[in-house]
């Protein structure tokens, strides 16, 4: 176990000084944790003597509780007898609000299709491999919204899940409609899927190859993921196929 000395100052009469400048210090077991790669967002009140910390590593978020003495912290959910995570809310303003912000305003300036109307309340974004079964499962369950006019799919055409993957997508992107070649793909993605010997241009290949490196960029592993703003203009994001509630918050009901 990881033991650290902590010096006891025997002597207080004339160190008023410096008693300020510790207690401004870091707790050693704060400093440790950041050694290891993490990043301490802000702190934030917390029950029983905790101070609570905001942090991500690798991007995700951490919730870290430094107890009162500061000697320990405890990493993970701090939930209370209704089984409420009470750090929750904090994580979110601090680290997940801000990033997903980030990750928006990136996505705004990424090589996407339109898929829907231009007026469309309801902008999702969304990282779309074109043999992804569960991409095409999305696109059927979002189709009654987007044929209402509410809601508008942007597509990020990626290239991850088969050794054909890049040329089918750079073949979409490099059309010379690409909504139009989208479109045709996901009415007839049975047959399209098949079809392996189209004609793609190097700037549809590179266009394919930023988009792979900018879901790499992001940390995302599977196709589709998906980012929406909820009715509160909250940036989510949701990897795989959305279940349940979030189906409808994601499309804006």
């Amino acid at each position: 176990m990881k033991k650290f000395i902590i010096p006891v100052l025997l002597l207080c009469i004339g160190f008023g000084s410096y008693w300020a400048i510790a207690e401004q210090q870091e707790p050693e077991v704060i400093s440790y944790i950041k050694e290891q790669g993490v990043t301490i967002i802000d702190s934030f009140d917390a029950p029983a003597g905790l101070t609570g910390y905001a942090a991500n590593i690798q991007g995700q978020p951490m919730s870290i509780y430094l107890t009162e003495d500061k000697q320990y912290a405890l990493i993970g959910n701090l939930i209370n007898a209704q089984g409420d995570d009470l750090g929750e809310e904090a994580l979110y303003e601090l680290v997940s609000a801000p990033q997903n912000e980030k990750v928006w305003q990136t996505l705004e300036q990424a090589k996407w299709i339109q898929d829907g109307p231009q007026n469309a309340k309801q902008i999702i974004y969304t990282f779309t491999d074109p043999y992804c079964p569960y991409c095409q499962r999305l696109r059927e369950t979002a189709e009654p919204y987007i044929a209402s006019g509410e809601v508008q799919f942007r597509h990020i055409m990626v290239g991850i899940l088969q050794e054909n993957s890049i040329e089918k997508s750079a073949s979409i992107l490099a059309a010379e409609s690409p909504e139009q070649a989208l479109q045709q793909h996901i009415q007839h993605s049975g047959d399209s899927a098949k079809n392996t010997d189209e004609q793609t241009s190097a700037e549809g290949k590179r266009r394919v190859e930023e988009n792979n490196l900018l879901m790499e960029q992001l940390g995302l592993m599977a196709t589709p993921t998906s980012v929406y703003k909820d009715q509160n203009g909250h940036v989510r994001l949701v990897e795989g196929m959305p279940m349940g509630d979030e189906i409808s918050r994601m499309f804006g009901q």
